[in-house]
């Protein structure tokens, strides 16, 4: 009866898997270490791994520069990462800095402890040089930016495409210090959606959207290593954040709010339902 039982979960599992889409890059925090220094382990001492299996390390440059692993997560169990207002991860040398997709799905969870001013929790090191008529400081700007904007603290998502048009996507909410918030940036090349779970009991809501060019070719421009806490700008490091990160997955086709990571809640309501049916099977 127990290999029967074994068989089927390995059954479910495989016949669930067919269904599920790959994600190109995801980091849980998982694999570090907590506890001092600071808040837990430096990257720079033991890298992020990626569960995607796709090998986009996420690297720390050093204890200072360098995020630390954390225990102050999303649900307040198991790691996250540590940004003191100076400290970034990247991912020298991975496959994700060749990525290049018209549709696209980026998600993260992330916790600012101060929303003044520019602060980018995901970005893309590299200036495009493009000047994209949005004044003369336009070419200064990095390929991507996922952040809360200087302007009215909203979080914005701010790319540039291969075809050379900048799009700039502002929320219609602005983020609370000290409260943590899922993200969610959707394209499916012509329209680009922003997701937000406000931890309220609601779920994912759409907080923006805007039509792209048809015309364009909208997919994302690769200049370089994806950040982790910080953004890039006319050569120069910008927008350190001082928070927390966790929870971010990359993939390549644009997902419906009933695919994005669910809460830990939601997996054990799964993984129970698949043990009850075990147990009706046996």
């Amino acid at each position: 009866m127990m290999k029967r039982n074994v068989l089927f979960v390995l059954c479910v599992v495989a016949c669930l898997s067919s269904f599920a889409f790959a994600a190109v890059a995801e980091w849980n925090f998982e694999s570090g270490v907590s506890g001092p220094p600071y808040d837990g382990q430096a990257f720079s001492a033991n890298p992020v791994t990626d569960i995607s299996g796709n090998g986009n390390t996420m690297w720390g440059w050093d204890d200072y520069w360098g995020p630390h692993y954390s225990s102050t997560t999303l649900n307040s169990s198991g790691l996250g990462s540590l940004h003191e207002g100076h400290n970034d991860g990247y991912t020298n040398g991975a496959p994700i800095n060749s990525w290049s997709p018209t549709a696209w799905t980026i998600e993260v969870a992330v916790k600012l402890d101060v929303v003044s001013g520019w602060n980018t929790f995901l970005g893309r090191d590299g200036r495009t040089g493009l000047d994209t008529g949005g004044g003369p400081d336009t070419d200064e700007e990095a390929a991507f930016y996922f952040q809360n904007n200087g302007v009215d603290d909203k979080f914005r998502i701010n790319f540039s495409t291969l075809g050379g048009q900048r799009y700039i996507l502002d929320s219609d909410f602005a983020g609370e210090a000290g409260k943590w918030y899922r993200l969610v940036g959707v394209s499916d090349g012509l329209m680009l959606t922003m997701y937000a779970d406000k931890r309220d009991g609601v779920g994912f809501q759409v907080v923006g959207s805007l039509a792209m060019d048809p015309l364009n070719d909208n997919s994302l421009r690769a200049t370089g290593n994806w950040t982790f806490g910080r953004g890039y700008w006319g050569w120069w490091f910008v927008d350190h954040i001082t928070g927390n990160l966790d929870d971010i997955r990359f993939s390549d086709v644009a997902l419906t709010p009933d695919l994005f990571i669910p809460e830990p809640a939601t997996m054990l309501l799964l993984g129970l339902g698949g043990l009850s049916l075990i147990r009706r099977k046996g």
